[in-house]
C-alpha cells in the first residue's frame, strides 16, 4: 500500500502545482479507497495542507510576483473558522459516511459545472 500511496500523492502533487486544487479533491479518494476511513482521509488531507503541499509553490509563485498579502490573510482567517467548524463536526462523527460523501460529490459537481462555464467554454 505504501508505494500506491507514493505514486498517487506524486500525481497529486503535480496537480497541486499546476492548477492549485487537487490536494483534497483527489487525495480523499484515494485514501479511502486504499481503505482508510473518512476520519483517517480528512486528518492525512489537513497535514498535508498545513505545509508540505504549500511552501514550496507559494514559494515559486511568490518569487513570480503572484503572492498578494491581504487577500491572503482574509482567506486564510475565514478557512481557519471554516475548518475548525468541520472539524469538529467530522472529528465527533455527527455526520455519517455517506452523508459526508454526497456532499463532496454535490462540491465537486457543482465546481465542475462552474470552471467548465466559466473557464471550457
Amino acid at each position: 500500500m505504501q508505494i500506491e500511496l507514493l505514486i498517487g500523492s506524486i500525481l497529486i502533487g503535480i496537480v497541486v502545482g499546476l492548477v492549485g486544487i487537487g490536494g483534497g479533491i483527489l487525495l480523499f479518494p484515494m485514501l479511502v479507497y486504499l481503505g482508510y476511513t473518512v476520519p483517517q482521509a480528512v486528518a492525512i488531507s489537513l497535514f498535508l495542507n498545513a505545509i508540505p503541499n504549500t511552501l514550496p509553490g507559494l514559494y515559486l509563485y511568490y518569487k513570480k510576483g503572484h503572492f498578494k498579502v491581504r487577500p491572503s490573510i482574509v482567506v486564510a482567517i475565514g478557512t481557519v473558522v471554516g475548518s475548525t467548524i468541520g472539524s469538529f463536526i467530522g472529528s465527533r462523527e455527527y455526520m455519517d459516511r455517506k452523508t459526508i460523501f454526497r456532499l463532496y460529490t454535490l462540491v465537486i459537481f457543482v465546481l465542475s459545472i462552474y470552471m467548465f462555464y466559466f473557464y471550457c467554454l
